[in-house]
């Protein structure tokens, strides 16, 4: 605006020299830093208006340019020139694959006579309504964008009298801004990914893609090229065939569409709870879904009654993907762990065995219900049941490599002769750790720990503390270590005394005494 603005003053002072102060054209170019042809072709243009020097008072520089420049298509167009509809051309550009020269193609087919090309792209751009045309135009079905409210509702623990605060979720779609809402516990992965597994049940299908902000229960390391999802998330993403697209940090743009629903559904379903008292979770998002359903009926001014709902039924969900047969469950996943040199894993404190040529590489786990999935470099090796917390292991026979024989050299004798080097004691409690597993091998983790425990305990305690452990039945590395930290090695025991033969003597009685005759 300002650039249109500094031309027309400067036209008006090429103008003034030349039309009013007589000024040749050659020094009126020289004076004002143009080309003596661009003066020229000004004082053409005007003659050619029929304006007269000097102008009108109230003359404005729009009025100018308009009888100067008649290049626009509003003023070069025919008269009887049928124009396209504003509010037509931008419901369909909500739509899938349509696009502005689509829409003129469809026009100009229909009006051979009507507005050429650019003619046709500068009518929409000017008279697009100013709330249209600062937001961007989100294709139906496409994109769901996510965040939490920074207030959230409550509830009175009825056992306590606490008031636990809850965190609330809002999803909506681009293109009709139909919305779901929810209150959780937390904004942690299991709750954010959980949310967005009832938002598509509530919506009865799912996006192509979902934008988030960089909050860790989504995006685990944010990046401008190249972010990181959580895991958990990006399982539940991949479940359901979604795009993660975080938004650009600091780039509220990105995803004005939400912020925007975020302050609504405030307004709208937080302030009508706000004085209402609830027991729990279950009863604060019953009232949350009542609300919500109003929210989503209310008829929007700005779209001509329609509500959020109806607006959702015409332009997302003809558009977007259908549900997949299963909803997505919850799972514990963990990246990158290191199979030991047993060929087990370690997760959720329990040991699970792979085929044992991985061992000392990097393996994906997944618990889904009471099922381990293990993959490796993107393929499934195996799967087992979940065992309990106990640090206990699960072992396939198929993992074992032949005849036991350990991928790294270990065995059986090696780690009682290096255990003999501390101690009797220590290698008759090392022997006893890897007798009592089911698999041989399982017991070499136990055993190593044993030997590291020279690194951090002279070996004297250590060998000490083997005796106590052994003396006391209580054999394992647990034991040991829990000896070792309480010094109890240091203290005394008595030993058991063997059993002695019955003492007879010929003042004692005998049990036979007691026999009734």
């Amino acid at each position: 605006m300002s650039r249109r603005r500094m031309l027309m003053r400067k036209i008006r002072q090429v103008l003034d020299y030349r039309l009013g102060k007589g000024i040749s054209a050659e020094q009126t170019a020289l004076a004002l830093s143009i080309s003596k042809g661009s003066v020229i072709n000004i004082v053409q243009k005007f003659s050619l208006s029929g304006l007269s020097w000097p102008l009108q008072e109230g003359f404005t520089d729009s009025d100018l340019e308009r009888l100067l420049f008649p290049l626009n298509a509003e003023e070069v167009r025919p008269p009887g020139t049928i124009l396209p509809e504003i509010d037509y051309v931008l419901k369909e550009l909500t739509r899938p694959h349509v696009t502005l020269q689509r829409l003129w193609e469809e026009y100009y087919e229909a009006n051979p006579s009507g507005l050429k090309r650019s003619a046709y792209y500068r009518y929409v751009c000017r008279n697009r309504p100013k709330a249209v045309h600062l937001k961007m135009i989100h294709k139906g079905g496409e994109k769901v964008f996510a965040d939490y409210s920074g207030d959230g509702p409550h509830y009175v623990d009825r056992v306590t009298g606490e008031i636990v605060g809850l965190d609330f979720f809002v999803c909506c779609w681009g293109a009709s801004g139909y919305a779901y809402a929810e209150a959780t516990e937390s904004q942690k992965s299991a709750d954010f990914s959980l949310s967005h597994v009832r938002s598509f049940e509530y919506f009865g299908c799912r996006p192509y893609g979902v934008v988030i902000d960089n909050l860790k229960s989504g995006i685990k390391t944010p990046d401008r090229y190249e972010p990181l999802a959580n895991p958990l998330y990006e399982q539940m993403a991949r479940h359901y065939d979604i795009a993660i697209l975080p938004a650009r940090a600091g780039k509220p743009r990105d995803k004005a569409v939400i912020e925007n629903t975020v302050l609504h559904t405030q307004r709208f379903i937080l302030a009508r709870l706000r004085d209402r008292q609830f027991f729990s979770l279950e009863d604060v998002n019953s009232a949350i879904r009542e609300e919500l359903n109003r929210f989503n009926d209310l008829p929007m001014k700005d779209y001509g009654g329609q509500s959020r709902r109806q607006r959702f039924l015409e332009l997302d969900k003809p558009y977007a993907k259908m549900l997949p047969s299963e909803s997505f469950k919850i799972s514990r996943v963990k990246l990158g762990v290191r199979v030991a040199g047993n060929y087990h894993v370690r997760f959720e404190n329990h040991h699970y065995s792979v085929p044992y040529g991985l061992a000392g590489k990097c393996v994906d786990v997944y618990q889904v219900g009471l099922i381990i999935e293990i993959y490796n470099d993107g393929v499934h090796l195996c799967r087992h049941r979940a065992g309990a917390a106990n640090f206990g292991y699960t072992t396939e026979g198929s993992h074992m490599p032949p005849s036991h024989a350990f991928v790294r050299g270990w065995s059986k004798e090696w780690f009682l002769a290096k255990a003999g080097e501390i101690g009797p004691f220590a290698k008759e409690a090392v022997e006893r750790i890897i007798d009592s597993r089911e698999h041989i091998e399982q017991g070499y983790n136990a055993a190593l720990g044993v030997l590291r425990l020279v690194k951090v305990y002279s070996p004297e305690r250590v060998e000490k503390a083997c005796e106590r452990i052994l003396h006391f039945k209580a054999v394992s590395f647990k034991t040991l270590r829990t000896v070792l930290e309480q010094s109890l090695d240091r203290k005394t025991f008595l030993p058991f005394k063997n059993q002695q033969e019955p003492i007879t003597h010929e003042n004692i009685r005998g049990p036979n005494y007691y026999i009734n005759p």
